[in-house]
């Protein structure tokens, strides 16, 4: 399974972003893009002595009041 596929799933798993159709519709769309990416960088694990680029903006798309909010969002949109 590729790292975006168990984000896809992980994210699916931990309800922030609501569970159902909605978000499997919404997961598909351009705007979940940078949901995914920053999902599937704050579950890696970088290996010993290795550096990445941290994305601070990640961090704000993945806060927990944010979170809520956009589940609401896409339960709105896509449900």
């Amino acid at each position: 399974m590729t790292d975006f596929a168990q984000a896809r799933l992980d994210m699916f798993e931990s309800g922030f972003f609501g569970q159902g159709d909605a978000f499997w519709r919404w997961i598909a769309t351009d705007e979940a893009r940078p949901y995914l990416a920053a999902f599937a960088a704050d579950r890696a694990r970088s290996g010993e002595g290795e550096f990445f680029a941290l994305d601070f903006a990640a961090e704000d798309l993945l806060n927990s009041d944010h979170l809520a909010e956009l589940a609401q969002q896409i339960e709105a949109a896509h449900g």
